[in-house]
């Protein structure tokens, strides 16, 4: 079996994601992230959250797939805004300012480690996180 020769550093911050990590990672931005108060305050099972990560994922996919043709984009958009007419609309927050700057903290530090072992990333990641974006939000 081929190695991937990759260092951490190449394999975590690339230019361009497939649509399996980039739909994961939206999945986790719109949905686990809003949701997680939720699962603790009514008891959603584990194997509940799973099944809604899951569907939330393929659905994230099939939004970003479709951004590959302009025309079902445009009738994908024009569709699921059907449901929308009453949102407000989306403005910058001082959750989305927290995770921009958590984003672009964790693209300089990653810089500095290309060198890293994945356990010392990990330990980045685990310090920068906690300190940055609070799970307790109010």
């Amino acid at each position: 079996m081929p190695r991937n020769n990759k260092t951490l550093y190449e394999k975590t911050l690339v230019k361009s994601f497939d649509i399996k990590t980039a739909s994961k990672a939206l999945a986790y931005l719109v949905f686990r992230e809003v949701i997680e108060d939720v699962h603790a305050e009514y008891n959603i099972s584990q194997d509940e959250m799973k099944a809604m990560n899951k569907r939330a994922v393929n659905r994230a996919a099939m939004f970003l797939e479709c951004l590959e043709d302009e025309e079902r984009f445009a009738s994908l958009v024009s569709l699921l805004s059907l449901g929308t007419t009453e949102w407000d609309n989306p403005k910058e927050t001082a959750d989305t300012k927290r995770f921009l700057q958590f984003a672009e903290e964790w693209a300089e530090e990653l810089r500095k480690i290309k060198d890293k072992s994945a356990a010392e990333i990990y330990g980045l990641y685990t310090f920068l996180y906690s300190d940055r974006i609070d799970h307790k939000r109010t």
